[in-house]
Formats: C-alpha cells, structure tokens, sequence
C-alpha cells in the first residue's frame, strides 16, 4: 500500500471503539520462571480484543460489502444492492474455501492464504458476472482492510501496552506466531505506537521470531511454525524451546504445538469470546499449559 492510501484509512484505525474482555471467572495458575529468555505471543484473542474471537470467525454482513465497496469506488452494477452483497459474500466464502482445499491437494495440512489474493480473484469474479463495474482500484489492500475492520473490530487487551513495553525494556527479545493477515501488523503497529505504516514488523518484536500464516501459507496449529520460530531463536540468541515463554488463547492452535516444540506455555483465559479449551479433542488430554493466566501482566510474574 502506498502512504496516500494509508493515510486515507487512519480514520478506521481512530474509530475503533474500546472492547472490554469477558472475564471467564479461571483462576490464575502462575509461578516464576527464572528461566525464560524470550516471549512469543498469539495475537487475536490474546493482545487484542476480537469481537469475533478469532480472525478467522469475522462476522460477516451484507452491509459491511456496501460500504466497502462505496469507500473503496467498488461499484455495483445490479438495481439490488443488498441482495447482490449477500452473493458476493457467499462468493467471498466461497472463493476462500476453494483457495484453501487447492492448497489441501498440495498436502498443505491447515493451508492460509492473502487475502488480498481472495480479493483480487473475486472482483475478477464479479466484474465477469456483471455484478459490478470494472474496478478502478490498483491495490485491493485497501479494500480488505474496509472490509476487516468492519466484520471483525478489535481492540488492545488491557495491559498490552505495558506488558510489551516492561518486556521490551528488559531486553527480552518478543516474537509473533499468529494467524494473521497483511493489516495484521498494520493494526498492531497502530494501537502500539498511533502511527500508520505499511512495514510488515511490528514494533518492539524482533522480525526473525515473528511468524505470520499468510506469509508461510499454512497455519496454526501446523507445528512448521513453531519449528521455524524455535530455529530462529536458537539461531539468533542460543535459546532453547524451553526457555521460550509462548502465550495464546486457544488449546489446539497454541498450546499444543507449541508444548509439542518444547516450549513453556501459558494459556491466556482473560476473555470468554477467545478462550477455546477444545476439551472434546482426544489429542488435548494429556496436555495442559504451564501456566493459566486471565490478565497479560501476569506474565511479569511468571519471567521475574
């Protein structure tokens, strides 16, 4: 994306409202760990507030394609506007989920895609069944971030700031394993620092040891990513899997691949929207995180 297209979007970042966490009434299992050299973080559900409580559960609605569409000079070309978006939506679901199982026959096992290809495909799509205008738009990334901050708006969880910024201050290098998308550090950059730009890092973790599924094209709980962040940090800082501190708010996609890397965990379970325990999976019984904690500065307590 280009600055001038950056810049016409802040008001989206600036709008977002505050979300207050469900608290999930766990108990705290907290301990110190004098041990722990580095800290990865999960990022939906555990430091930020979705709405949805996860990305991938974005709710999705006719309208949210109208004003897209309108603020990105997408026009229709149907006298039924509500009725043409409710079909571009299941398109767009459509479109996703055929990306995915291609990507499947490529023995792919938890494929991701760019949204941005999604996009790219679908006006094509649209444009071909006359259901549209023919796109003006060069960049679609525009378009998805319309399109994501109204069906999934998010928000800091409480302590986040602090939290990123008491562990960076110590020198404890951080790092990201998420499902994520390309506005994923867009946002994250904007709620840390107020400043929008188009870098693909986050500020105050460390590029080597963030992992983003749409960059890798598979995504959690595919252990490769686990793999890749532990080789980094062993690389870069002669850390091992144990002494790495891994944070997120959902058994199956965070807990259990990283616990199956080595690494200590700590299950986040400060929101009732994000807390997945998954207790019905079989591969889940015989695993439990290192520490529960219901609130992120908990974690000082933990790396002490």
């Amino acid at each position: 994306m280009d600055k001038i297209c950056l810049n016409s979007i802040r008001h989206l970042f600036e709008s977002q409202k505050r979300i207050e966490p469900i608290p999930t009434g766990l108990n705290a299992n907290l301990g110190k760990n004098n041990n722990i050299k580095c800290v990865i973080f999960d990022i939906y559900g555990t430091l930020l507030v979705s709405t949805s409580g996860d990305i991938d559960k974005a709710r999705f609605a006719p309208s949210y394609v109208l004003e897209a569409f309108s603020k990105c000079g997408v026009r229709l070309a149907t006298s039924t506007p509500v009725k043409t978006a409710s079909l571009i939506l299941d398109e767009y679901e459509k479109t996703i989920f055929k990306m995915r199982e291609d990507m499947e026959d490529e023995k792919i096992p938890h494929p991701e895609i760019d949204i941005r290809m999604v996009w790219q495909k679908l006006l094509k799509q649209l444009y071909e069944a006359k259901l549209i205008e023919k796109p003006t738009l060069d960049d679609v990334s525009r378009l998805a971030i319309y399109f994501e901050t109204l069906s999934n708006p998010v928000y800091p969880m409480p302590s986040m700031h602090e939290i990123v910024h008491a562990i960076y201050k110590r020198g404890i290098p951080m790092g990201i394993i998420s499902n994520a998308q390309f506005y994923t550090p867009v946002i994250m950059n904007f709620f840390l620092t107020g400043i929008i730009n188009d870098f693909e890092d986050v500020e105050y973790f460390d590029r080597y040891l963030s992992i983003y599924s749409y960059k890798e094209k598979r995504g959690k709980p595919d252990i490769s990513l686990y793999r890749k962040a532990a080789s980094r940090c062993y690389k870069h800082y002669q850390v091992s899997p144990e002494q790495i501190l891994y944070v997120g708010n959902d058994m199956l996609k965070d807990i259990y691949p990283a616990h199956s890397m080595g690494m200590t965990t700590a299950l986040f379970a400060g929101d009732c929207r994000s807390l997945r325990m998954r207790e019905q999976l079989p591969e889940l019984k015989s695993i439990k995180p290192d520490y529960l904690i219901n609130s992120l500065d908990q974690i000082l307590e933990i790396i002490q």
